[in-house]
């Protein structure tokens, strides 16, 4: 009896961890369950005998890439969302329901490893692709209808995309077991089968050890068209920059002292106690290698007859990249997440997609309610408040010329950047002055009351009393009145601080009835975010350093050239030699420029815990405008309050939100899996 207790616990432990054998055909399979193991050994050896279904296997694979496009808790098994806009300061969520709305619960602090609310478990999930990754890695050479430099372009492409569930893995849930790359024999002893948390350090080389493989193995570029969203070597460099740089943090470089009693079971602590700037180095190098070979590709769009003249000193009106000039700053921007630059493989700056995405379908969770959007995620005021003036000064210190107005409203209309009607943004008249004379990015980003939606698909006799106006008065059509009509909605679906996100956003895009949406796909890597790695890793070198033949510095001329690639971009002034030479000013504009060139794609969430700011901005009150005011009173509108339009508006940040939970029931099968600090 004991025996076939301790049989039952190996092949559940083999289930859920280590084994690396995985079904080709059945996706949806309970990941828990045997029996799809006992059908792999009776299928596997045909599946890897044809080229056909090697390829579809490796294609099963790319199932586990995590969907950018999508902000959704728990969508479904094919695309594995990301959740972490909604739970970061960058935004606010109106829902709190007990499934895959229940953003709240995590920012209120309610999560549990008992109950995850809805939110899907990444923790197999993401393990059930390092499994099938290992499967097709162990199986593959036996196709013998593939030639082996195809072969060896497969291997790379598995070990990358085993190097990304690993990578998400760490970012979830922190140090985690590295379960073995190969089947563990039946007899294993089951002391020995009882993983534990490596630490974060061994988890990072170990994962930097897949990506330097990948890179050796993978093509410097896809064939042609139809093999976007496949991996390649920038794309893998691009991971590598983005690992190593979060391991060079505070949070995982000797800052970490509210985790002191983090360690594995021979007392090792699971976060490095002590800062290493050979970490810093690393990622210095490692943004380094791929900024060498792509060295001021961001994506830019002609400028247009009416593309702003944006005011920046003469000096930085040379053309792109020494300046701002010869493009348009606001589609440059824009049309990267809104589906107007349609084919991935046209826009240089894209390191690695997810083509099969439900960035499209998702947006409706942004848009206003005129055009049938349900509104459910919102800007809070003090994000709105980060974006700078045209100028680039801040709101508190605006300009003569480009001022920031608290009263009083705009009187005319102004269009720039394309057509009214179609792909330009029109600034309405009646629009608050506090609205106009911002940096062309806010416009891309934020709607805020009085916004122009072009929305050409929406039929004629579809537009409403508003127009194609997102008005957020509570009477209005995009308001809480109409809101409260939904029906099934629970009456939450409105702008709750006054704002919503139009960034991804295209001028055709409209639910009502016979509308449709642009095709879009979702970002996972770009190459914006590994100029910001660079100048972030340079910032904090103290001496010279040369890693794996890379020579590193804090070299200001490379740090202001790099910054200002993606301030002349924007249509902003470049930082300045005096800025560059100040290190602590750097960190605060390195962090603000994060935060405003990449809204809302995944990545704040991250910045705050890995910088230990995260307990500063998450315990912030959520403020906004009051949207119970009606029409009649538009002035009381404009009223910054506190957020109250639902008793879970809030934030609130403890140490125990660095990282997720792993499962109550990983735990319980485990006794080596420690939890994470703060959850029973």
């Amino acid at each position: 009896m004991i025996q076939k207790k301790i049989l039952n616990r190996i092949t559940i432990l083999f289930a859920s961890i280590i084994l690396t054998l995985g079904s080709i055909f059945h996706t949806s399979c309970t990941f828990l369950d045997i029996d799809p193991y006992i059908t792999d050994l009776f299928t596997l050896d045909s599946v890897f005998a044809k080229q056909d279904y090697a390829q579809r296997y490796l294609y099963n694979v790319y199932g586990y890439v995590v969907d950018n496009g999508s902000f959704r808790g728990n969508p479904s098994r094919n695309n594995i969302t990301m959740p972490w806009t909604p739970i970061s300061d960058e935004a606010v969520s109106g829902y709190k329901r007990m499934n895959y709305h229940s953003y709240a619960v995590w920012s209120n602090n309610e999560l549990t490893a008992e109950n995850y609310y809805g939110f899907n478990d990444r923790f197999n999930r993401f393990y059930e692709g390092i499994r099938r990754a290992n499967t097709f890695l162990m199986r593959i050479d036996e196709c013998k209808e593939v030639g082996p430099v195809q072969i060896s372009e497969w291997k790379g492409e598995a070990t990358f995309i085993k190097a990304l569930c690993y990578f998400e893995l760490m970012l979830a849930y922190g140090p985690i077991p590295i379960v073995p790359d190969y089947p563990v024999d039946f007899d294993t002893p089951i002391n020995e089968l009882m993983v534990e948390r490596n630490t974060w350090d061994e988890c990072s080389e170990y994962v930097e050890g897949l990506l330097r493989t990948s890179i050796d193995l993978l093509p410097e570029f896809v064939m042609d068209k139809s093999d976007v969203g496949k991996a390649t070597k920038n794309a893998a460099r691009a991971v590598l920059s983005r690992l190593t740089l979060y391991t060079a943090s505070p949070l995982f470089n000797g800052q970490n002292g509210e985790f002191a009693s983090f360690k594995n079971m021979a007392g090792v602590p699971l976060l490095n106690p002590v800062k290493s700037m050979e970490k810093w180095a690393k990622a210095a190098a490692a943004a380094k290698e791929l900024v060498e070979l792509k060295p001021n590709d961001l994506y830019t769009v002609p400028a247009m007859e009416n593309t702003p003249d944006v005011p920046v000193p003469e000096s930085e009106k040379q053309n792109f990249p020494n300046g701002v000039g010869g493009i348009d700053h606001y589609h440059s921007y824009l049309d990267m997440f809104n589906g107007e630059c349609v084919q991935a493989s046209s826009n240089k700056e894209l390191l690695f997609t997810k083509q099969g995405s439900d960035a499209a379908e998702y947006g409706r969770y942004m848009d206003p309610g005129m055009i049938d959007g349900w509104s459910g995620f919102y800007f809070p005021q003090r994000i709105v408040d980060q974006y700078y003036m045209a100028d680039g000064r801040d709101i508190t210190n605006s300009s003569e010329e480009f001022p920031y107005e608290q009263t009083g409203y705009t009187n005319r209309d102004s269009t720039f950047s394309g057509e009214r009607m179609t792909n330009g943004f029109t600034l309405l008249s009646g629009t608050r002055k506090w609205y106009a004379n911002r940096e062309i990015r806010f416009y891309a980003t934020v709607a805020f009351n009085n916004s122009f939606y072009p929305s050409v698909s929406t039929p004629p006799d579809k537009v409403g009393a508003d127009g194609k106006v997102a008005r957020f008065f509570a009477n209005s059509i995009s308001g809480k009145e109409a809101a409260a009509q939904r029906p099934s909605a629970q009456g939450e679906e409105y702008a709750m601080t006054g704002y919503l996100c139009r960034k991804f956003n295209h001028y055709e895009d409209s639910w009502l009835p016979n509308g449709r949406r642009k095709a879009k796909y979702g970002i996972l890597y770009r190459m914006a975010e590994v100029y910001l790695n660079y100048v972030e890793a340079m910032n904090e070198l103290d001496k010279n350093y040369t890693v794996d033949g890379i020579t590193v510095s804090r070299d200001q001329a490379e740090m202001k050239r790099c910054f200002n690639l993606i301030r002349y971009r924007a249509g902003l002034p470049g930082i300045t030699d005096t800025d560059v030479s100040n290190q602590q000013r750097m960190r605060e504009l390195i962090a603000r420029e994060r935060l405003l060139e990449m809204m809302w794609e995944g990545r704040r969430y991250f910045d705050t815990r890995r910088n230990k700011t995260a307990i500063i901005h998450e315990n912030e009150p959520v403020m906004g405008l009051d949207v119970s005011i009606r029409t009649q009173d538009p002035e009381r509108f404009y009223n910054v309050i506190k957020a109250v339009e639902r008793p879970y508006l809030y934030k609130v940040f403890t140490p125990r939100q660095t990282f997720w939970p792993i499962p109550k029931s990983e735990i319980d099968k485990n006794y080596n899996l420690m939890q994470m600090i703060g959850y029973n």
